[in-house]
């Protein structure tokens, strides 16, 4: 039981990371459930290209006509932020999956990610 908690609070602190870590860098506020404000990929593909500008050629944005995007172009957003995480560097052991951020399952994998992503070094600087 104890270990379970000990589990939970971990999640719970790696929650807030991964929020402080992308409110911070892009400067926006992100609304109370963290899993399904990034699980569309226009936040994470927006912090992908300011981390490397164009890594993400083109994102899905939902509209005032249509607020909500559909399961392929949220899957697109995904594909298209983990595929420029591959291209900017971060290891593939530190890649999450598209279903942990289409389906909220995987979180804490995300904010792994997403840490993998802040901690490379920009191009042409030595390492």
């Amino acid at each position: 039981m104890r270990r379970k908690m000990e589990q939970l609070r971990e999640e719970l602190e790696l929650m807030e990371q991964l929020r402080d870590s992308i409110e911070s860098r892009l400067k926006v506020a992100l609304p109370e459930d963290l899993g399904s404000s990034l699980m569309d990929g226009v936040v994470l593909c927006h912090l992908a290209n300011h981390i490397r500008p164009r890594s993400v050629g083109s994102i899905h944005v939902p509209s005032p006509a249509v607020p909500k995007l559909s399961m392929a172009k949220c899957r697109r957003n995904v594909e298209n932020f983990l595929d420029a995480c591959r291209k900017i560097g971060v290891p593939e052991d530190k890649l999450c999956l598209p279903h942990h951020i289409l389906e909220e399952k995987g979180l804490v994998k995300l904010g792994i990610t997403v840490q993998a992503l802040l901690e490379n070094p920009p191009p042409n600087t030595p390492s």
